[in-house]
């Protein structure tokens, strides 16, 4: 997870007061990590409860907790790479460009896991009685991934493509169901419809979306951000997709070895069952 990193991708939600505090941060690390929250006030002149305002903003517990990722920070900025496919782009230069893009986002996918939100969620998909899943398009296409390994590994879990379905079957939730939301924007009609639904009957809600305040947020307990990619020509309309396969993996496998023995089992009795289809 770097600090860095989650500082520069949430500058566009900050007020004018937080985008101080943010550039003294990136242009001062080596100095932010020796300061108390009263010093740095000092520096930016600003007040201690808005840095840790802020700190909590970006998601730490407070400005000691970002002082201590800022001090593990090791970000790398490498923007050399041209990551638009152009037309006289060869094969080996395509691939070039895929592979530097989706490595890029993957590392950052994974330096903005919020560890303790993760396993927030984990922990609720772990005692729910069912799972809802929201997501449509691209989205779409990651739920549907998760489905499948939830049922495999007998969790109750249900996605629907057809909204008016997925409103239906939301109408019998209620506080022992977790619902996951997959928007890259954050504003699909569809999945913040349900997600609202979902979060007014007492359902655990869980949103992968970009960084940054949006409708979906609004209606979600726990937000597992991923990258924002800013331009829709990058390569990263596609990379952004891997990014919410390695999010909702994260939850799969955390709820999967729970009880490693017992998922296996399930893995195995549920492949068994498939082969009898061939």
């Amino acid at each position: 997870m770097s600090c860095i990193y989650r500082i520069k991708k949430n500058m566009h939600t900050y007020t004018e007061t937080e985008k101080k505090i943010a550039e003294y941060i990136l242009n001062n690390k080596d100095e932010v990590i020796n300061f108390s929250s009263q010093r740095f006030a000092k520096e930016v002149d600003s007040s201690a409860a808005a840095v840790v305002r802020f700190s909590k903003k970006i998601g730490y517990k407070g400005f000691t907790h970002l002082k201590v990722e800022l001090a593990k920070d090791q970000y790398d900025d490498d923007e050399s790479i041209d990551k638009l496919i152009k037309e006289d782009d060869s094969s080996e230069t395509m691939i070039r460009k895929a592979l530097y893009s989706n490595h890029r986002t993957f590392t950052n996918t994974y330096k903005l896991i919020n560890v303790p939100i993760l396993e927030e969620a984990i922990d609720a998909l772990k005692k729910a009685r069912r799972v809802y899943l929201f997501g449509v398009g691209g989205s779409g296409v990651v739920c549907e991934d998760l489905y499948q390994k939830l049922i495999r590994i007998d969790v109750e879990a249900r996605y629907f493509t057809d909204a008016h379905l997925e409103i239906s079957a939301l109408s019998f939730a209620d506080e022992r169901d977790v619902a996951i939301a997959i928007s890259y924007s954050g504003v699909t009609r569809e999945v913040v419809t349900a997600q609202k639904m979902a979060s007014a009957q007492g359902v655990k809600t869980i949103a992968i979306t970009q960084v940054g305040r949006s409708d979906l947020t609004k209606y979600s307990d726990m937000i597992l951000n991923i990258p924002q990619e800013e331009s829709e020509l990058r390569l990263g309309s596609i990379a952004s997709r891997f990014s919410m396969f390695a999010v909702s993996d994260l939850l799969y496998l955390g709820v999967a070895k729970d009880n490693i023995e017992q998922t296996r089992d399930k893995l195995v009795k549920t492949r068994q069952s498939v082969q009898s289809l061939r």
